[in-house]
């Protein structure tokens, strides 16, 4: 999944070994504004890439933070309830 937001752009990917652990790539800038860069690690030297492993709730954090950096005031007359016409929501 990719992911671009004010905070900065990401992509995230389930690894193939343990499910229930996520990498996500990213710029050096963009992954230590949020994480500890003693946990991040280069992927591509080339591409300024980077990574770091994340479990499910730290990824759950992690994408909760960039909904609460949203600015809405840019979005006239949005309602959440035009989006989802149902209650339900599944994750």
């Amino acid at each position: 999944m990719k992911i671009s937001s004010a905070i900065g752009e990401f992509k995230i990917i389930q690894t193939l070994k343990n499910r229930d652990e996520l990498l996500i790539l990213g710029s050096w800038k963009d992954l230590v504004k949020l994480f500890d860069s003693s946990r991040t690690f280069l992927v591509n030297k080339s591409e300024g890439l980077f990574g770091i492993y994340l479990c499910k709730q730290e990824c759950a954090e992690f994408l909760t933070n960039i909904l609460k950096n949203i600015d809405y005031h840019e979005w006239e007359d949005f309602r959440m309830e035009s989006v989802f016409k149902e209650n339900r929501y599944l994750a």
